[in-house]
């Protein structure tokens, strides 16, 4: 399997991703409060995804953002997938999303897929192996702090724990080089795979949103951490990640200034 599966899931991807660019007429409605939505093409394509991905290997387990909550197993292959991460961008026409496709084996990272259908982008990565955007090798950046962009979001489904976040924020953008909120994790953390980005902090993520990405950034040669030990692909979880140890040392000691040393949910 191992040969060949990683490019079966990258093709499965752009299928899915041409099923989302032609999608029109879809509905809009809410998770839970206003900033949370799905579309109807989030859920139709949560079942391609499924099916097609189940299919390839069978007996796997499926976690899907659309309400597909399988155990992730600790023995065997596990699928994590958001249909469209950035659905509200999707939903108001901004092409910054990504179809995000992970699979853990036995419980762990090892292989992802971040597709943009809009703008053709696609990243893909094996554990061990490397790392690739459209075919081409990337890595990691080896910039210094001072050079670096944070990519961040500040928690729009837990507006509570905005003001902290702005604390780190704040804190960082006078040290480094800038910051950038794009509206989708999977592609900003893939971005910091290929060497685009260089940070990135989100306070809470769902495992859908960032195993994929985050398994580019392993096999990038990136590092990455949560406020009080490792991030985890069961629950929603802080997520920090940077180019180098040394970028993520000084993330994770703003974080936590602002948060203490414990998760805050």
């Amino acid at each position: 399997m191992r040969a060949h599966v990683l490019g079966k899931i990258a093709d499965i991807a752009v299928e899915s991703g041409t099923l989302v660019m032609g999608a029109h007429g879809f509905t809009v409605d809410r998770k839970g409060g206003r900033e949370n939505v799905v579309t109807s093409t989030d859920i139709e394509n949560e079942r391609f995804l499924k099916g097609r991905l189940t299919s390839l290997i069978p007996g796997s387990s499926f976690v899907g953002e659309e309400g597909d909550d399988s155990p992730v197993l600790e023995e065997g292959y596990t699928w994590i997938v958001d249909p469209i991460d950035g659905t509200m961008n999707f939903s108001r026409g901004i092409p910054e999303i990504g179809i995000s496709i992970a699979l853990l084996k036995n419980g762990e990272p090892f292989i992802g897929v971040v597709h943009n259908p809009f703008t053709g982008r696609m990243w893909t990565s094996e554990v061990g192996r490397g790392a690739w955007m459209n075919g081409e090798p990337i890595r990691v950046s080896d910039r210094p702090l001072e050079d670096c962009i944070l990519s961040t979001a500040w928690c729009c489904y837990r507006k509570d724990l905005a003001p902290k976040v702005f604390e780190v924020s704040e804190s960082l953008y006078p040290r480094i080089n800038d910051i950038r909120r794009i509206g989708t994790a999977a592609v900003e953390l893939s971005m910091l795979a290929e060497g685009a980005a260089d940070m990135y902090f989100e306070i809470r993520l769902s495992p859908w949103d960032y195993s994929a990405a985050l398994t580019c950034v392993i096999a990038a040669g990136g590092v990455f951490t949560g406020i009080d030990g490792d991030v985890s692909f069961e629950r929603p979880s802080p997520v920090l990640a940077a180019n180098t140890q040394d970028n993520l040392d000084v993330l994770l000691e703003t974080v936590r200034e602002a948060f203490g040393c414990r998760t805050p949910y």
